[in-house]
């Protein structure tokens, strides 16, 4: 059975490592359990091999996200090499989000409704963002965060908040069995802080 695991804290990897902000009410981080079944896991295994962190991955999540959702703008996003999930607005209920997801396959899909987004948030267009730099920003995180064999490597999509007085911004994660580590870059793909593991 496939479980999700929701990271309340605003996507905190970590008890030790801050994370990007929240986004959707309850909602930033997704990650599925090991063994789950191939009728109900909305990560089954995709039906084209392709590292979605790849320069051209993302694109082509980018353009299946915005053929599924009917825009390009979300509450956030999340990519892993193997699949993609994302927060969309609900057309005509700009309040509301749906949840979609993308497993390299020829089509994103719905897997459920939402919620509601978090106050203040500003949904991002995926046209903004320079994918193209985020190969040369997980190369960076190899280098810098202090995980030599990470076992995990994701991107996370955070808009812009009018509460917490922020940009929209990129975070690409490195993690091992001991934890995470993450550095942030804005939309243009230039780091703006890193935030390695201490591992005393």
């Amino acid at each position: 059975m496939l479980v999700w695991t929701l990271l309340p804290d605003g996507g905190r990897a970590s008890d030790d490592t801050a994370g990007p902000r929240g986004t959707a009410s309850g909602s930033t981080k997704a990650t599925a359990s090991a063994g789950a079944s191939s009728s109900a896991s909305p990560v089954d295994a995709t039906a084209d091999a392709v590292d979605l962190l790849s320069a051209d991955g993302l694109h082509r999540t980018v353009a299946k996200l915005t053929e599924a959702t009917g825009g390009s703008k979300v509450a956030d996003l999340v990519v892993y090499g193997e699949y993609a999930v994302a927060t969309a607005p609900v057309p005509g209920r700009p309040k509301l989000y749906d949840r979609y997801i993308y497993r390299g396959a020829d089509v994103a899909v719905k897997f459920g409704p939402g919620g509601t987004i978090a106050q203040g948030t500003v949904p991002v267009d995926l046209n903004d963002f320079a994918w193209d730099a985020v190969p040369a920003l997980l190369t960076k995180a190899a280098r810098t965060l202090g995980i030599p064999q990470p076992t995990s490597r994701y991107l996370v999509v955070s808009p812009a908040s009018t509460t917490l007085d922020s940009d929209p911004t990129l975070s690409v994660y490195l993690s091992d069995e001991y934890g995470s580590a993450y550095l942030e870059a804005n939309a243009r793909g230039e780091v703006i802080e890193t935030h390695p593991r201490d591992d005393g």
